[in-house]
């Protein structure tokens, strides 16, 4: 192995100074494999005792630690008349714009932000070393004042050295802004291999529901009286099954939004809809509106009918009207089940909350359906489907916007 040299030409001892086991471990690998010979102390305190009985050719030290901290460290060392020509490179998350400013108030001749990449670190390890006593020192030390958000602080620098910490500054933010790109590139990726699954498997357990639906349908056509409650509770949990691969999907989609609001016939969405649920008692007398809003409206009725026919069970009746409202139309959507609790009303829509019904879901369905409402500029609440009476059924009622 070749050594680094310091300098007397000797291999170049480079002092840790690091509390936590682990990272003083790995620094003293990357050190060591760049020809350095490292000195580990745990904290500040521990360091200076070191410097009693062997100076190094370089200090890199963490900020938080115990006992004494890198900054203190740091200014304990400069103001020591033996030690103070030795470099000391600080170590910082860099989450604050005062991290810099505090490294140069103490003295310290450079900063590596955390985490770091082990060939920069080596590199910066590197330079500083390669200094001369006169290029390291520079000019005569006057001290500079300076304001940041408010509050002054007097760096004792030179106008080098000063330099050379903002030419630092703005590489550790070109490397932070080239991992967050490389960071954005991974994640987008697998984004797209997640979505790449999701379509997948939606597809498929579309296809088995759509098969399952029909051959239950055509049980239903042919199941006499006692079996007949049963063929609907099969047919309904298929068409649960289904609304739930659709609010999956729907998710992914309001994720990316990249549809336009246009007009559409409520009618014609409606009545899709409706058709889905060709073995329920669904009341609607059509309407002539057009309203914006995407491909995706319809999974705000298949939501709430899929709601309502849980609720209600086999012997739902639900009523679909659509009534006008100037610039916008309010639709209503209404069943004969257990009705919704007025406690329960103003949060029925919030993600994850479920009723006290042991049919209750996930709580998904209603999300989705107040968010894709509100995506087209309109309202969602919940009442009554007779004022007054929560026991007698449930009515939920939503505007959308009239199209132009």
């Amino acid at each position: 192995m070749r050594h680094e040299r310091g300098a007397d030409g000797e291999p170049a001892t480079v002092m840790i100074v690091e509390d936590s086991r682990t990272q003083a471990e790995l620094l003293k690998n990357t050190l060591e494999k760049h020809g350095y010979i490292p000195v580990i102390a745990a904290n500040g305190r521990e360091a200076l005792d070191l410097l009693e009985h062997k100076k190094p050719d370089v200090i890199i030290s963490d900020v938080l630690m115990p006992v004494m901290d890198g900054y203190e460290f740091c200014r304990t060392v400069k103001n020591d008349d033996r030690f103070r020509d030795i470099p000391v490179i600080l170590l910082t998350m860099l989450t604050d714009s005062k991290d810099v400013i505090y490294a140069m108030v103490s003295g310290a001749d450079n900063f590596i932000t955390k985490p770091y990449q082990a060939e920069y670190l080596a590199a910066r390890v590197k330079k500083i070393l390669s200094l001369s006593p006169a290029d390291a020192a520079g000019a005569e030390d006057t001290a500079a004042d300076i304001t940041l958000s408010g509050k002054k602080f007097s760096i004792p620098h030179n106008r080098r050295q000063i330099i050379e910490f903002l030419l630092s500054s703005y590489e550790a933010a070109v490397i932070q802004h080239q991992d967050v790109l490389t960071a954005q590139k991974r994640l987008a990726e697998a984004n797209d291999e997640a979505n790449l699954y999701l379509d997948i498997i939606t597809h498929d357990i579309n296809n088995v529901n759509t098969g399952a639906l029909a051959l239950t349908e055509l049980l239903l056509m042919k199941a006499g009286d006692a079996n007949r409650p049963l063929a609907l509770r099969l047919v309904n949990s298929i068409n649960q099954s289904t609304e739930i691969i659709g609010n999956v999907a729907t998710i992914r989609k309001l994720h990316e939004k990249k549809e336009a609001l246009r007009a559409v016939m409520l009618d014609s969405v409606i009545q899709n809809e409706i058709r889905r649920y060709n073995s329920s008692r669904i009341q609607y007398n059509g309407t002539e509106a057009r309203v914006m809003a995407d491909t995706l409206l319809g999974q705000v009725f298949t939501n709430l009918l899929g709601n309502s026919i849980k609720f209600a069970g086999t012997r739902a009746v639900i009523t679909i009207s659509v009534e006008d409202r100037g610039d916008r139309v309010e639709v209503t959507v209404s069943d004969n089940g257990p009705g919704i609790a007025d406690k329960m009303k103003p949060v029925v829509f919030d993600r994850f909350r479920k009723g006290k019904n042991a049919r209750s879901g996930k709580g998904l369905g209603l999300f989705i359906t107040r968010t894709l409402v509100e995506s087209y500029g309109g309202t969602i609440w919940a009442d009554d489907r007779i004022a007054g009476q929560p026991d007698e059924g449930a009515a939920i009622h939503f505007t959308l916007l009239k199209a132009p």
